[in-house]
């Protein structure tokens, strides 16, 4: 899969602003301005829904907003592009590489003697579920979810998705199955689209080699509606590439799980001792005490 998108630059005031011409209008600007102007500053992005139509049908689109940086990062953003433009950047460079990813109708940034102020990202809305909502709605209410050959499948080709995304030397910033979106396709088979892409970076693949494992450890953290140890190691056998487990392939599974057991303990404050099973299976009473957040592997 690929995008040829095409963007024109535009100076709005103190905002630089990179549009997709086809869908951006002035009207639209002044909405988004106005969006931004209403939110109180906080130190995490925000993300608005935006409710439009087109052709009479919904057409959302989603506006991320990033505030003020303060500390090193507003120093550092003195001499680099914004969230924004970083954010933009990595998705056509997703997208260019066959992946699937939000389309970017904006970005912008607004700097004052190249001090920045505000920058947001403006995406339209993509078909599908975040993964942890795609599994709930399948597993929960004793509802017999995915069949057994469909999850497997679909595990094997989010396994292959992510080897792929490692092998062309993207590290996703922030890969939690929060930020996985998935859309069943009409004849079979599942589409998984990369969301909040603005930490993502493509790397040397020397280099890349050494931080693949943070996503592992994301990806592997958080209990799921439906998913077993089994499909966790479906999904990790998809990954490699191998049939049978070698002596590197060992090492790692035994690396995951230690880390997986130490980043259960920390972000979700559980007894992570006894059996990793057990650790990893869902519970719905506990399941909202598990914390999303940002991982630092």
């Amino acid at each position: 899969m690929s995008k040829n998108w095409q963007y024109r630059d535009l100076i709005e005031g103190e905002w630089k602003l990179t549009v997709l011409p086809d869908v951006w209008s002035g009207e639209l600007w002044q909405e988004v301005l106005t969006v931004i102007g209403q939110q109180v500053r906080h130190r995490h992005p925000q993300t608005v829904r935006l409710e439009r139509r087109e052709r009479d049908e919904s057409a959302p689109l989603f506006l991320k907003i990033f505030h003020p940086p303060s500390g090193i990062d507003a120093v550092k953003d003195f001499c680099r592009s914004s969230k924004a433009f970083r954010f933009l950047r990595q998705s056509v460079a997703l997208a260019a590489a066959g992946f699937w990813v939000p389309t970017t109708v904006a970005a912008g940034e607004e700097r004052t003697r190249r001090r920045l102020k505000r920058a947001f990202v403006l995406t339209a809305a993509v078909p599908g579920e975040p993964a942890p909502e795609f599994l709930r709605n399948r597993y929960s209410d004793g509802w017999s979810g995915l069949g057994l050959a469909e999850k497997r499948l679909a595990l094997e080709s989010l396994g292959r998705e992510i080897r792929c995304l490692h092998d062309a030397g993207f590290v996703h910033g922030d890969l939690v199955p929060t930020n996985i979106v998935i859309a069943t396709e009409p004849g079979g088979g599942c589409r998984f689209y990369l969301m909040d892409n603005d930490r993502t970076r493509r790397y040397p693949l020397w280099l890349a080699h050494s931080l693949w494992k943070r996503n592992l450890v994301q990806l592997n953290r958080i209990p799921l509606p439906g998913i077993t140890l089994q499909d966790r190691m479906r999904f990790f056998r998809a990954y490699s590439g191998r049939p049978d487990w070698s002596g590197a392939g060992r090492r790692l599974l035994t690396w995951l799980e230690r880390k997986t057991r130490q980043r259960r303990w920390e972000c979700d404050a559980v007894d992570a001792t006894g059996s990793f099973r057990r650790l990893m299976s869902f519970n719905r009473e506990t399941a909202g005490n598990v914390r999303g957040e940002r991982e630092r592997v």
